[in-house]
């Protein structure tokens, strides 16, 4: 007789979903393994057997969360021009962002607390690091002023969101949107007003600040 227990690869998955949910939702500090286990539908025992403890589970959702931010850059059909891109990449980070609320703000405020998780949010960051690089043309690193620019950027956007969240989503998600458009394309134009290279492809930019 074949049993219809759910295969092991199916039983940490649903252990780690479950878990990104409760994480997202509440401070780890507030987040039990017995709650875990009953939304997942396992035993107590397996969540020890698989991660063998409470951080070894969320370090796990951190890294699954970390792989679907970078996936976040990717451009999508119909982001045909760079303007569209870089509309959509930051409106999906908008909702990413609002779906992880506390798992989020865990990867966005690092700060030497915990090297693991630092690390973490340091390989998201690089992702919209790499992002930028791209959505310019720069072949290689990024110039240093234009590097610190993105990097301001990217801690602007992270604040915005949080403000939003904070506020109850208070003004519209086009709208915020528009204004993180804004603030990307203005920064970095100012930026980079001596590179003729990057200020052509910023132009194509331009409508995101419109």
């Amino acid at each position: 007789m074949t049993s219809k227990r759910p295969a092991r690869g199916a039983r940490r998955a649903a252990v780690v979903a479950a878990a990104e949910d409760l994480f997202a939702r509440k401070p780890y500090d507030d987040v039990y393994i017995t709650e875990i286990a009953e939304a997942a539908g396992v035993a107590h025992g397996l969540l020890f057997y698989h991660f063998k403890d409470k951080r070894g589970l969320y370090l796990e959702v951190l890294r699954k969360m970390q792989a679907e931010i970078a996936d976040l850059h990717t451009r999508r059909p119909g982001e045909d021009t760079s303007e569209q891109w870089l509309r959509g990449v930051i409106r999906r980070h908008i909702e990413y962002r609002a779906g992880h609320g506390h798992t989020m703000l865990a990867l966005s405020r690092t700060g030497g607390q915990d090297p693991e998780v630092d690390k973490l949010g340091e390989q998201g960051r690089q992702a919209g690091v790499e992002f930028i690089r791209e959505l310019l043309g720069v072949r290689g690193d990024l110039p240093p002023r234009v590097r610190v620019a993105v990097r301001a950027n990217m801690g602007a956007v992270d604040e915005m969101i949080a403000d939003w969240l904070a506020h109850d989503r208070d003004i519209d998600i086009d709208e915020l949107v528009d204004l993180a458009c804004t603030i990307v394309v203005t920064t970095l134009g100012t930026v980079c007003a001596g590179s003729p290279e990057i200020q052509s492809a910023l132009g194509e930019l331009s409508a995101a600040s419109t």
